[in-house]
């Protein structure tokens, strides 16, 4: 198949609605902190024929949670309800069919977190960053016991990337 037509729009946010065949669970709170910090950068999909989500459902509802009354929407036509599904249901697999270049992915959000406004905005943390760095072999995390030997917070350094992280004693009596 070519190249669809898209009609791009500004519309009413609820003059379209999600597709009630749409099996996905996405993160609604991760898209609606993303849609804080970036805005929406993409539009959602729209079957013109029903008014429904193809692509873009818990983006949807995500804007819906934050208060916005207009979504930029990409409406294309579907010949009919089953090639809709499977514009719905390739849309989603393929996300699921992806993959990070996991080393890359450490350098990016490494760069990232050393910024002012550190991993905000990427739905990452400094937990994924570690546990990333932890599964690339990058550094070993300290045990309980190595923590509660310490007195005073320590820095650590990865000797392979750089990576910088500090630890803080605890109290084994708390």
């Amino acid at each position: 198949m070519a190249q669809r037509e898209i009609e791009h729009l500004i519309v009413d946010i609820d003059s379209v609605q999600p597709h009630e065949k749409n099996v996905r669970q996405g993160d609604v709170g991760a898209i609606s902190e993303s849609l804080k910090a970036h805005g929406q950068y993409r539009p959602i999909v729209v079957d013109k024929r029903t008014n429904r989500i193809l692509a873009g459902n818990h983006t949807w509802k995500a804007a819906k949670t934050l208060g916005w009354t207009q979504i930029s929407a990409g409406f294309i036509e579907t010949k009919d309800d089953d090639e809709a599904l499977r514009i719905l249901l390739a849309d989603n697999r393929t996300t699921d069919l992806a993959s990070y270049d996991d080393a890359e992915l450490a350098n990016l959000l490494k760069d990232l977190a050393e910024t002012d406004e550190g991993l905000i905005g990427t739905a990452f943390d400094g937990d994924d960053l570690d546990n990333l760095l932890k599964d690339l072999g990058h550094f070993e995390q300290p045990t309980d016991t190595d923590i509660e030997k310490e007195t005073n917070d320590t820095q650590h350094l990865c000797p392979q990337c750089g990576y910088e992280w500090t630890t803080q004693p605890t109290n084994a009596n708390q």
